[in-house]
């Protein structure tokens, strides 16, 4: 059954193909959910913490639970809604420097998964690549 929202953006930011089969990658991107890594940009240490959610009835997204994730639950496609909240993390406190939310389809082709990332909103902060070097362990 495929999960996807009705509501996908008709414009892609970016198309790429990862090289693992579809339900690892839907396990793998799911994985991300509650992660938390920290980095450093110029002279700021950066906080960077991930939110995962699926569709659910085309029309919402929600938690992701353990029986979506067995295999054969979902076929053909799946999108995901990834929130990414970056924080400076200063002597004073801590200052978020991006909130964006992100919206990516998983298409299976077989022996690969095709990804495409869309933004919501056109805002400062990450962008589709960023995205993408999180999903492939890079960071951002």
């Amino acid at each position: 059954m495929r999960k996807i929202y009705y509501r996908f953006p008709q414009r892609v930011d970016l198309s790429f193909a990862m090289g693992m089969p579809f339900n690892e990658t839907i396990k793998y991107v799911a994985g991300l959910n509650n992660e938390e890594s920290t980095k450093t940009t110029g002279k700021e240490l950066v906080k960077v913490k991930t939110r995962v959610e699926i569709a659910h009835d085309r029309a919402t997204f929600g938690e992701i639970t353990p029986e979506v994730l067995r295999p054969g639950v979902i076929s053909e496609a799946v999108d995901f809604r990834i929130s990414v909240l970056a924080l400076a993390l200063r002597g004073g406190g801590r200052v978020p420097i991006a909130n964006d939310i992100f919206y990516l389809r998983l298409t299976d082709q077989v022996s690969r998964t095709d990804i495409d990332i869309a933004k919501e909103g056109r805002g400062d902060g990450l962008d589709a690549l960023d995205m993408k070097n999180i999903l492939l362990g890079a960071g951002t």
